[in-house]
C-alpha cells in the first residue's frame, strides 16, 4: 500500500468532531467473568482487560465510539457495546460522532494516537483539554473532514491485510 499524502490534511479540533462523554465509576474488580469487554487505559487488545458480566440493568457503554487513554493518548475504535472504566485518575474518555463507522472509526483512532503522544502518567488528558487537541485528517473542498475518503482508505488497508494473511497462510515452509 502507497503511503498516503497528508500535505493537503487540515488540523481540526476533537471537540469540533466529537461529543467526549466518560463512562459511570466502575472497577473491573468488582466484575465476575462474563462476555462484555471491560475497557480501561490500555495501549493493546482494544484497551480491553477482561471480559466481564454486567450488574443488574447496569447500562452499557454505547458501542461505535473511540475510547481514548488519558495516561498515553492510546485510542481503539470500540465496534461492541462495552463496560468503561469510568470514576477519577485513568478513567477512559468517550469519542461520539454520528458520523462516525467503523472504518473510519479505525482511521480517526490511528491520527488520534499519533498526535497524542507527549502525554504521561503525570500529564495525562482529561474531558476539558482533550477537546482543545487538534488531529489532522484529511478535508474535502468545503473544508470539513472527508469521512468518505476515510472509509475507502481504510476498506483498503483491510482489503490489502486480508490478501496478504491468506498468502500467508498458504506458505508451505
Amino acid at each position: 500500500m502507497n503511503k498516503i499524502d497528508t500535505s493537503k490534511w487540515k488540523s481540526f479540533a476533537i471537540g469540533e468532531l466529537f461529543e467526549v462523554k466518560r463512562p459511570v465509576a466502575r472497577s473491573q474488580a468488582a466484575y465476575s467473568d462474563g462476555n462484555v469487554p471491560f475497557v480501561a487505559s490500555g495501549n493493546f487488545n482494544n484497551g480491553v482487560v477482561k471480559y466481564c458480566e454486567p450488574k443488574d440493568n447496569e447500562a452499557l457503554d454505547a458501542r461505535n465510539c473511540i475510547t481514548v487513554s488519558p495516561l498515553d493518548g492510546s485510542a481503539f475504535y470500540q465496534a461492541k457495546d462495552f463496560l468503561g472504566r469510568g470514576g477519577a485518575g485513568s478513567a477512559i474518555l468517550l469519542l461520539y460522532s454520528d458520523k462516525l463507522t467503523e472504518l473510519t472509526g479505525l482511521f480517526i483512532a490511528t491520527a488520534i494516537r499519533a498526535s497524542l503522544t507527549r502525554y504521561s502518567y503525570i500529564d495525562q488528558l482529561n474531558s476539558q483539554t482533550i477537546v482543545e487537541e487538534h488531529i489532522k485528517l484529511p478535508a474535502d473542498s468545503a473544508g470539513k473532514p472527508d469521512w468518505a475518503y476515510m472509509d475507502l482508505h481504510m476498506e483498503a488497508v483491510l482489503t490489502q491485510s486480508k490478501k496478504s494473511m491468506k498468502e500467508l497462510r498458504e506458505v508451505t515452509l
